[in-house]
């Protein structure tokens, strides 16, 4: 069985940005990953997993989106997080942003 934490975000033209997704669940449980264009949800996406069962029903985590502008930083590159929680449906979880 895997745990999944499902990060979207809009996909507007012209946004120069390059996206990154973290979930922290249980100390040294970690995953990220770049944000990919999904032409059937027309978002960004990144699908973190995790094997077994890494946090129980009604556990919070942390999901970060975390925006990268490889010319400069400014506040459009401010990294934006969110607690969710693990419901209790064997579904991934998504985050969106």
């Amino acid at each position: 069985m895997t745990f999944k934490v499902i990060i979207t975000h809009p996909s507007s033209e012209g946004d120069e940005h390059t996206y990154y997704g973290i979930a922290f669940l249980n100390p040294g449980k970690i995953e990220s990953d770049r944000l990919t264009y999904s032409p059937s949800d027309r978002k960004l996406k990144a699908t973190l997993t995790f094997d077994g069962n890494p946090i129980k029903v009604g556990e919070k985590f942390i999901a970060i989106l975390v925006p990268v502008n490889e010319s400069e930083i400014t506040d459009s590159t401010t990294p934006e997080f969110k607690i969710h929680e693990n419901g209790p449906e064997h579904e991934p979880e998504t985050v969106d942003f």
